[in-house]
């Protein structure tokens, strides 16, 4: 993939920027990749400024396939990066409640969501009390949750991991703003 004489520039080089540099890499282009990033610090980044979150109830499959893949990149960390390499992921479901109006509809999104290979779960208000003890069921139709491919992690420490192998498989970083792109040919 990719002649040595090709090259790419990524504007942005938070954690979507530097994946793509990342992945671009492993997926074998060998051309130059160039990263530019307005903020080198990143302290005003989603990245850094996010809940670092990752779910599966999504209510569209393109959303569900790239958490799926998500998790599993996160849930292989160490695979990847080595031993020392801890993002702190902890793989909880999220809890998402509907009143009884809801059941319909969620249950219609549970079902989709599982044939796009999200292993989530609908639980009545008896069955959500019995698993969330604390949680007041008085008004709930439905719950659902996720039993794995759901969870947070320490998004600063991947940030960190993934920059780390881009440059280490030569990409470069460059401090720059882009205020336009000029395309010609429908290519830019």
């Amino acid at each position: 993939m990719g002649q040595a004489s090709e090259s790419v520039v990524i504007i942005g080089g938070a954690i979507v920027g530097s994946s793509i540099a990342y992945f671009l890499r492993e997926l074998g282009f060998s051309g130059s990749v160039t990263v530019v990033e307005r903020d080198p610090t990143y302290q005003q980044c989603s990245t850094a400024l996010s809940a670092a979150a990752i779910r599966t109830q999504f209510g569209t499959p393109v959303n569900i396939h790239m958490s799926l893949f998500g998790a599993a990149f996160l849930r292989t960390i160490i695979d990847r990066f080595g031993t020392d390499a801890d993002i702190g992921f902890v793989e909880r479901g999220y809890l998402i409640l509907g009143g009884p109006e809801t059941v319909n509809a969620r249950q219609a999104g549970i079902d989709m969501q599982r044939r796009e290979g999200a292993d989530v779960a609908a639980l009545s208000p008896s069955e959500a009390k019995a698993r969330f003890p604390w949680l007041n069921v008085e008004d709930l139709g439905i719950a659902t949750t996720a039993w794995r491919d759901e969870g947070w992690f320490d998004a600063w420490s991947l940030l960190s991991l993934i920059r780390g192998a881009a440059r280490n498989s030569g990409v470069k970083y460059a401090k720059g703003h882009a205020d336009h792109i000029d395309v010609t040919g429908g290519r830019g």
